[in-house]
């Protein structure tokens, strides 16, 4: 699928979601999911999903960044450095707009696990760990010629996203379709990105 098409059914997808959640046409599945995940709740449970989360958290994000930036400039690949320098920074910015334009209430929940007063969509977390795993999904796989190693490659970045996004489910931190929203939100952006970016590669 090209980077052109993808970006479009990214961006009606992002579209038909915002419209059915102002609409509150996903009210009843995002209020049931939350319900059942909270029945799931457990000590060890807890825990695993606390570190799971800070995969995507802003200071881990920082640091992952710095380092896979700094290795990039070691081996001189400026067009990778300069593809991760727009796609990190520029999906945490562009998601902070979005809180801002649609400001959706966190969960209400009567015991959450984590309270947070910022707001909820799209979420942060899942935007970074798919923008930022996307990446490096797509920088692994540009230099791997194996086949079963690059879908190995995607199918671990699409776990790691998944647990990230459900880490936020289960803290009750954000609805489902936050963590819906910011995954197609990243996905949104990494097209942008490369689509910029090979276009600035190839002139």
């Amino acid at each position: 699928m090209s980077q052109r098409r993808a970006l479009t059914l990214s961006l009606l997808a992002f579209l038909v979601l915002v419209t059915a959640i102002k609409v509150n046409v996903l009210a009843p599945f995002d209020e049931a999911a939350e319900a059942w995940v909270q029945q799931q709740v457990t000590p060890v449970r807890t825990a695993l999903m606390l570190l799971v989360t800070q995969l995507a958290s802003t200071a881990v994000m920082v640091v992952l960044t710095a380092l896979v930036a700094a290795v990039l400039v070691l081996r001189r690949s400026d067009y990778w450095l300069g593809r991760l320098g727009l796609s990190v920074p520029g999906c945490i910015l562009l998601n902070e707009v979005l809180k801002y334009l649609f400001h959706r209430s966190r969960p209400a929940l009567a015991h959450p696990l984590v309270k947070l007063e910022s707001y909820s969509f799209p979420s942060g977390h899942a935007v970074s760990a798919t923008v930022f795993y996307g990446f490096l999904a797509i920088l692994s796989c540009s230099s791997v010629p194996s086949k079963v190693r690059r879908v190995v490659i995607r199918l671990g970045a699409i776990a790691l996203i998944l647990a990230v996004g459900f880490s936020r489910v289960y803290l009750g931190v954000h609805y489902p379709t936050d963590v819906l929203g910011g995954m197609i939100e990243g996905a949104a952006w990494l097209n942008i990105v490369g689509m910029v970016t090979n276009r600035h590669r190839l002139t």
